[in-house]
């Protein structure tokens, strides 16, 4: 339902603790004679069995000798009660998220009321969901069938990578990203290479669990990642959801499936669906043209089945636009994008590989998957 959660506090909200007794300390990150940021994380070791928030202190000029002060914790809100953030959590556990999010930020030497926590200003948050696959499907050959989209296109997003040989696809700006990948697969995966950065204990011992009690469960993880305040705005006001939520706000059920659904249904279900129709000939997908479009010309039918051909070929879209890319005008190409908006038009959605429906019940029920026990 949700991963990641970063929350701002007023400094006068926040008392500390002295740097003893195991509490990490501060530690200076830059300093201008307007700025500074302070940091504590928690040890990067593996051996850490306890899951903590990253911290970070910023003291900001505003005018004259005044001062903004205000602390960051970020954290994955799954890991502070599962220790992994492959169990999905529901909106009845809010209470002991915020009750171990308190403890543990009692042990890095601050204290914030769980009143005040619970009510803290979000800046961040990435809603998402693990959709579980059948029929054969495996999470990394859906991650590749879905790298055929052009993710540029929608929401601006810059940069596009695959990744771990084509186990994960990730279309991002500095403001928002989306994330496709194989959630198993990336719990083994070294720092390096992982989608989740921060691995702990818990999730390398739960790969192991789950590849011998479960060896045929495969796991596409679906993951929207509202990185700048703005942003998250304007994707709230657009769905029709508070602007500026409060961490209690954005642990809900349906605040995050409605992201999600909002990122799968423009990205994917608007635009192109038609990638991921069952295999045809040439032959039958014109007639399907045809049969689709009655009063298309013969010429434009052909255009539109080459365009199709084309389009689901090997790298899709992506590749299409790579390969014409020097000798097609910005103007061009989206005269081409017209004719994939036509054949997305009409997709039958009982025409289409059955991971799609999985995907879209998967969100539609947006029930949470665990592998591991409840949490105590």
């Amino acid at each position: 339902m949700i991963d990641t959660v970063i929350l701002t506090i007023p400094r006068n909200k926040a008392s500390f603790i002295a740097n003893e007794g195991g509490i990490p300390a501060w530690d200076l990150q830059s300093r201008t004679s307007n700025y500074e940021k302070f940091v504590k994380n928690p040890p990067r070791r593996l051996s850490q069995s306890v899951y903590k928030p990253r911290l970070t202190g910023i003291k900001r000029r505003t005018f004259g000798d005044n001062f903004n002060s205000f602390l960051k914790i970020e954290f994955s809100v799954p890991k502070l009660i599962y220790g992994n953030n492959f169990d999905e959590i529901t909106d009845r556990d809010f209470d002991l998220i915020a009750e171990n999010l308190y403890q543990r930020l009692i042990e890095m030497g601050v204290i914030i009321s769980r009143a005040d926590l619970e009510n803290a200003a979000v800046s961040a948050f990435h809603p998402s969901k693990n959709i579980m696959l059948s029929d054969g499907y495996t999470a990394s050959a859906v991650a590749k069938e879905l790298a055929k989209i052009n993710l540029n296109k929608k929401f601006d997003l810059s940069k596009t990578s695959f990744r771990n040989d084509g186990q994960s696809l990730q279309g991002y700006t500095v403001s928002h990203s989306i994330v496709f990948y194989d959630k198993i697969a990336d719990l083994a995966q070294s720092e390096k290479r992982a989608i989740d950065k921060d691995q702990t204990p818990q999730q390398l011992q739960l790969f192991q669990t789950i590849r011998n009690q479960r060896p045929s469960l495969e796991v596409l993880r679906m993951e929207i990642r509202l990185s700048q305040k703005q942003k998250m705005n304007g994707v709230l006001r657009k769905l029709g959801i508070k602007e500026n939520p409060t961490f209690k706000e954005v642990c809900k059920k349906d605040v995050c499936q409605k992201v999600v659904r909002f990122y799968w249904d423009t990205l994917i279900k608007d635009e192109n669906l038609f990638l991921f129709e069952l295999s045809t000939g040439p032959k039958q997908l014109l007639k399907d043209i045809f049969r689709k479009h009655p009063t298309i010309k013969p010429k434009e039918a052909v255009y539109l089945t080459g365009l199709s051909l084309l389009c689901k070929d090997d790298d899709g879209i992506r590749g299409l636009r790579q390969i014409l890319s020097r000798r097609l005008t910005q103007r061009n190409w989206y005269r081409i994008s017209d004719g994939i908006k036509t054949l997305n038009n009409g997709i039958n959605k009982k025409s289409v590989h059955s991971w799609v429906k999985q995907i879209e019940d998967s969100i539609d029920d947006f029930l949470p998957i665990r592998a591991g026990p409840e949490p105590s």
